[in-house]
């Protein structure tokens, strides 16, 4: 097995293509002149020689690669999920189930923006019948997410070079999902403190006389770090003076209010500027989820994929991280409405939407959340989005995973 050729694009591709089939034609010309002669001026026997080796032979090369592209077997075999920036190889398995051997079998793969092949030239092999040979295609996991490695195309090549065949019973495409990383957020503390503050607050203001100040509601069971412009009167100042630091106490009917981050990451294309705003907005989503719970503050995850709304209730710091597993082979695409309504049924009290398309649809499903709560959006600060309808609150989120409030 040995790479063939360089790596081009598609227009030289076609140039070299056309050059090729000019050499050829050129060869036959000159092949075909030479026997002419040989024939008619210089010795008839030797030109029937020629005359033979130039029809018999191509014929008998080009039959033998058309019945020997039937019998090739294609396998692919690839990681479930890789973790971002690390390097994996694929392995590709080439079978020639037949009695007669392949001269000349060129691959060409094909993998999304997810991945950056370490040599993207062309496969060439030849396979003896019964031999099964296995192919390393050595690739890095660029941007996380849900990504596919598939086989471009495949083609045999007679014996003497002059046609190519196409296999046509390729393999599906090989889902490979990219975990993505769990960042430290920079300028989060004042969302954080809206939604730990929405927590604390949503039963109070359905009944001041709620069971997170009776007898039986243990309070000051949960605790969480004291974030500025908390009310004092929840600070647990024996914790604090124990910990050296202001502790604020969450009841425990005030715990069972779970704030929902919901996914809005949806792409009818996928670009690499599309991969890199959603890659940034799933992992910002992450950082968040992260501090939510290591605040004491049990939440939710609502994603799409292929279709279907899930769901998963994050309460620790595990938790999130498998959270970011489920989000690798995810590949977001919704049965037609953009948020997840069976979160209206839950004591959410604040709903923040990590939104890659932050347009009119968007705001008029948002609608349906408005009177349930705290509605917060956050979108890629590429966007350059200033104000979302319906929205109590839009931040926006950079590559470097800083947030900015734009509407408050």
């Amino acid at each position: 097995m040995r790479l063939y050729g360089d790596a081009m694009s598609v227009q030289k591709k076609k140039i070299s293509a056309v050059f090729s089939y000019c050499k050829l034609a050129a060869a036959l010309i000159m092949m075909a002149v030479m026997a002419y002669a040989f024939t008619f001026y210089l010795d008839g026997d030797i030109g029937v020689v020629i005359w033979s080796f130039l029809i018999i032979a191509p014929l008998l090369s080009i039959l033998l690669a058309f019945l020997a592209r039937k019998h090739v077997k294609i396998q692919l075999e690839a990681p479930t999920y890789v973790i971002k920036g690390r390097g994996f190889s694929p392995t590709i398995r080439l079978t020639a189930d037949g009695r007669l051997p392949i001269p000349f079998l060129r691959c060409t793969m094909r993998q999304n923006a997810n991945f950056t092949p370490v040599d993207d030239r062309t496969v060439q092999c030849a396979l003896i019948a019964g031999q099964m040979q296995e192919i390393q295609y050595s690739m890095t996991a660029a941007y996380a997410g849900c990504g596919a490695f598939s086989m471009d195309n495949v083609t045999v090549s007679d014996y003497l070079g002059l046609v190519n065949f196409s296999v046509k019973e390729l393999p599906e495409a090989v889902k490979i999902g990219v975990i993505p990383e769990i960042p430290s957020l920079t300028g989060a503390a004042v969302m954080l403190h809206a939604v730990s503050d929405v927590v604390m607050t949503h039963d109070d203001d359905e009944e001041e006389s709620s069971a997170a100040f009776s007898s039986v509601s243990m309070p000051g069971y949960i605790h969480r770090d004291y974030v500025p412009g908390d009310n004092l009167r929840r600070i647990n100042w024996k914790l604090s003076a124990k910990r050296n630091k202001l502790m604020v106490r969450m009841d425990e009917a005030a715990a069972t209010v779970r704030p929902s981050v919901i996914l809005d990451l949806q792409y009818a294309d996928q670009t690499t500027e599309q991969l890199k705003m959603r890659e940034t907005l799933m992992e910002g989503a992450l950082g968040f989820l992260m501090l939510l719970v290591q605040q004491g503050i049990a939440c939710s995850l609502r994603f799409a994929s292929e279709g279907v709304w899930k769901c998963f209730v994050l309460e620790n710091e595990d938790a999130v991280r498998t959270a970011a597993v489920e989000l690798a082979t995810a590949d977001f695409m919704h049965d037609g409405c953009r948020l997840d309504r069976s979160a209206l049924q839950d004591k959410a009290g604040a709903f923040l939407i990590y939104s890659a398309t932050p347009d009119i649809s968007l705001a008029t499903t948002m609608a349906e959340f408005h009177d349930h709560g705290f509605l917060c959006c956050v979108v890629p600060e590429a966007l350059q989005v200033d104000e979302i309808p319906n929205a109590d609150a839009v931040w926006t989120l950079s590559e470097d995973f800083t947030m900015t409030a734009q509407q408050k």
